[in-house]
């Protein structure tokens, strides 16, 4: 059984999230970068449970036993993510580079149907996507949020732009009002971002091959997106370093449709070809993943595994992939 990833506490205080936040509206971001070192050292030796995940995480997606920088790099790309929120959120964009890559099969389907859902991932930053989308292509955005996770830094981000707060839906409210709201803003020619890669252990999921092993994915996002009809186009936010960073865009389907007669055989079909897509970007940026809890089903081989001696299995593709992105290129 997977964690409930709700019970991981904010690990930080209102006090040192605020100075943050000041440095980072004050001070250039390369100085603000400094207090990074400190910030991950710390977590790094207080957070067990996550130098667990990352470690279990880094030996599926490198293809062998982590070395402790491998981990530090790990931490250190979702700071400097969280970090980076702040400046794209007070649109201070001349301190970010982002590198879109959105084929033509996304422009004309967003041209055509401007009302779609964008489905993300604990990946990277979301928020770059959401400064490509809204900023550089001048499409409307509404995020599908649970507020009450990560409580402290969402209210310190909506105040550096209050035009978050408006944008996002509660993703607390189940039933035909949360259609409803998710329905109206479609219909105003939002995209809509919902996270499809956590699923709690209470919720209907179902289980995937993901990075060699067995996952659970939510199936409310299928759902949402079957009830809604319109087109799905995946995210991705990957961070290269430094400043540096690749929105990568997919159309997924331009509908999807769950028959009756069949339907959960659907969504377990379209739920693993997500975890394919989210695969392919594991390795193309293995550092981006910020699931840092138990998310395998099979985390008992995984912990046996800990034990036995350091291997060298990777392919060269993985390889090559990793390489890429300490390089700072991309495909």
């Amino acid at each position: 059984m997977t964690q409930d990833w709700r019970s991981q506490k904010e690990r930080s205080t209102m006090f040192w999230l605020r100075l943050i936040v000041w440095l980072a509206m004050h001070l250039p971001r390369r100085v603000v970068r400094i207090f990074l070192y400190p910030t991950v050292a710390y977590f790094i030796l207080t957070s067990r449970q996550a130098r667990i995940a990352s470690r279990d995480y880094l030996r599926r997606t490198l293809g062998q036993e982590p070395a402790w920088v491998d981990q530090w790099r790990h931490f250190f790309a979702f700071a400097s993510c969280t970090l980076d929120r702040i400046y794209l959120l007070a649109e201070k964009f001349e301190a970010i580079d982002i590198d879109v890559h959105r084929p033509e099969q996304v422009r004309a389907t967003v041209a055509r149907q401007p009302g779609c859902l964008l489905f993300v991932a604990h990946f990277g930053s979301a928020e770059a996507l959401r400064v490509t989308a809204i900023k550089k292509r001048g499409l409307p955005l509404s995020i599908l949020l649970d507020r009450n996770h990560g409580r402290m830094l969402t209210q310190l981000l909506e105040q550096v732009n209050p035009g978050l707060a408006r944008s996002v839906i509660d993703a607390s409210e189940r039933g035909p009002n949360l259609v409803l709201k998710l329905k109206e803003a479609l219909e105003e020619g939002r995209m809509v971002g919902i996270m499809a890669d956590r699923a709690l252990p209470t919720e209907r999921s179902v289980e995937v091959e993901f990075l060699g092993g067995k996952a659970r994915l939510p199936v409310g996002p299928w759902q949402l997106a079957h009830a809604l009809q319109v087109p799905v186009i995946l995210g991705f936010g990957c961070y290269l370093g430094d400043n540096r960073y690749a929105a990568h865009f997919e159309l997924f389907a331009e509908s999807i449709q769950l028959p009756r007669e069949n339907r959960e055989a659907a969504i377990q079909q379209f739920a693993q070809r997500y975890a394919q897509r989210l695969e392919y970007y594991a390795h193309l940026a293995p550092y981006n993943w910020f699931n840092f809890y138990d998310y395998w089903l099979d985390t008992e081989t995984t912990r046996a595994a800990e034990a036995q001696p350091p291997r060298r299995a990777a392919s060269r593709e993985q390889h090559t992939h990793a390489d890429r992105i300490r390089a700072g290129k991309t495909t």
